[in-house]
């Protein structure tokens, strides 16, 4: 979906415009409205625009400086301009980068450059492929020391102190420890590549969106905590208000999202510090900040603040352990990831090869069992199901191995505790995802007749617009714009045939802008005008 912002001083102009668009559907647009540069400022320091429409004469703020503070805020916006034939010229020599509709042309022009500008974001995303020399350029020494340096400050191995040291402005870190930071974390899925260079290339490339979408328009840097995480930490380069920051790295976050998805076909979950912390407090947060990203779903963004030895008697050839070992450091890989399916079927596997061994004193077995084991607890322990778990399969096994009557029972007991621990995370988030798709649907309900816009949906239960879609058209299978579009048409019917409203009233009873806005949609879903309608339900009665 995608939010536009309509702007001009003259309200039946601005209806037009709103109701025009609203009929395209296919677009799944987002509309808003302002009647003012100054209104429409206040709008875009609020929340994530992707396209502004706007009149270019307009008393105390014109459009050509509501331009300068949309390329300010929301770099990656587009803007269309409704002009006049007296200013076109000048304006297009002065603002190239920008599209211009003349107000006499038809509606088709309007949409025509609407269609572009949605064309050009859905290009913007596409990354620009770096050569094989540039990689090589790129990939080596600064990002990797500049990984290493923050993680061993926030492991405690380094102090704050040495941010400001030589060694930290040679890397790059463009950090000050007295100011406070915003704090952004990224967990993504299933990044695991087989092919060495395949993982440094997606590596790279994940790095350029990192750049693009975030460190363009702040001061910062970001680092890999861990196979799963990458942390970036942002200073603004400007002073802007707080609440103004954390929409716009929100949103960053979301075209981050997108542009993953579509260049590498990965997805990433985001959490978006919702204030600036000190950086001591960060660190002191931030292994509790990691614990709480497991129950983001995949793709989802929000906000939230902070709360080998072995026996004598080998039973296993040196080869076959070192290929367990592989095995188990994929397993350590994928459960920090959270990935059932790739955790599951490893188990499954450590069960079969495992089976062989006799004796329950095989040491290298036992430290399989023993890492696998510590690692479910510590899962059981963060997402604190211990009182659960132990109802349903008992837990007592995971720390007494003397209790399972061989390996392939051992490692069987394992792999039910992990789909345990999936199946019981999996029920928490599918619960929630309901929880919120009821609550969207009450609210539309009960605020049929005012701000039902996907920005506001997204406000009331404080998710990304794009995540908030995803989720709705998944469990309702239809758009959100068609389910309250649909509720307003059936609202409307019901109005016409059995109350004596004028057709002015029912449009402001169910939110339209005007009664001509109401007239065209009515029309476009039924194919008659609201009183056509309420005369041929009269006839039939």
């Amino acid at each position: 979906m995608y939010s536009v912002l309509i702007v001009d001083d003259e309200k039946m102009i601005r209806d037009d415009v709103y109701g025009l668009l609203s009929m395209e559907e296919s677009l799944e647009l987002d509309l808003t409205t302002a009647a003012s540069g100054i209104e429409a400022q206040a709008l875009l320091e609020k929340r994530k625009i992707d396209i502004v429409i706007m009149d270019i004469n307009m008393p105390q703020m014109s459009g050509l400086e509501l331009y300068d503070i949309v390329r300010e805020r929301w770099p990656f916006c587009k803007v269309i301009f409704l002009t006049g034939y007296s200013d076109f010229d000048y304006v297009y020599k002065v603002h190239k980068h920008a599209k211009y509709v003349l107000k006499a042309e038809e509606d088709e022009k309007i949409l025509e450059a609407l269609r572009e500008s949605v064309e050009e974001i859905e290009n913007s995303l596409l990354l620009e492929r770096l050569t094989d020399l540039q990689r090589e350029q790129q990939k080596k020494p600064l990002i990797h020391e500049r990984s290493m340096f923050l993680r061993e400050l926030f492991d405690g191995y380094r102090g704050l102190s040495q941010l400001t040291g030589e060694l930290s402005v040679q890397l790059g870190i463009a950090l000050d420890p007295e100011k406070e930071v915003y704090y952004i974390l990224l967990r993504h899925e299933a990044w695991y590549c087989e092919n060495y260079q395949e993982q440094q290339n997606a590596t790279q490339d994940c790095y350029q969106l990192l750049e693009r979408y975030f460190l363009d328009f702040m001061h910062g840097a970001f680092f890999e905590y861990n196979k799963n995480y990458i942390v970036l930490l942002m200073q603004p380069e400007k002073l802007l208000q707080e609440g103004t920051i954390v929409k716009m790295l929100a949103g960053a976050g979301e075209l981050f999202q997108k542009a993953l998805k579509k260049n590498l076909g990965r997805t990433a979950s985001i959490l978006v510090g919702e204030r600036p912390v000190t950086l001591s407090q960060l660190l002191q947060e931030f292994i509790g900040i990691c614990d709480r990203m497991i129950w983001l779903s995949e793709e989802e963004l929000v906000q939230e603040g902070l709360q080998k030895e072995a026996l004598a008697r080998e039973t296993l050839p040196d080869s076959k352990k070192q290929e367990l070992m592989q095995m188990l450091w994929r397993l350590e890989y994928y459960l920090e990831g959270m990935e059932e399916e790739n955790t599951l079927d490893v188990l499954r596997q450590l069960q079969t090869e495992l089976q062989s061994v006799k004796s329950m004193h095989d040491m290298f077995a036992l430290e399989v069992y023993c890492t696998i084991s510590s690692r479910l607890i510590g899962w059981i322990k963060r997402l604190d199901l211990h009182e659960e778990l132990a109802f349903q399969i008992g837990t007592m096994n995971l720390y007494n191995v003397s209790l399972h009557a061989n390996w392939q029972d051992a490692f069987g007991y394992l792999r039910h505790v992990a789909e345990s621990i999936f199946s019981l995370k999996n029920q928490s988030v599918e619960k929630q995802t309901e929880d919120v798709v009821n609550h969207v649907k009450k609210y539309i309900v009960e605020h049929l007749d005012g701000d039902t816009s996907l920005y506001n949906l997204a406000e009331q239960v404080h998710f990304s617009q794009e995540y908030l879609l995803r989720i709705f058209k998944k469990k309702e299978g239809v758009t959100i714009l068609s389910y309250i579009n649909d509720l307003k048409l059936a609202a409307a019917r019901q109005l016409l045939t059995d109350s004596q409203l004028q057709v002015k009233e029912i449009a402001d009873r169910l939110g339209f802008a005007s009664q001509g806005y109401f007239g065209r949609f009515f029309r476009n879903k039924t194919g008659l005008t609201p009183n056509a309608y309420r005369e041929a339900e009269k006839r039939k009665n």
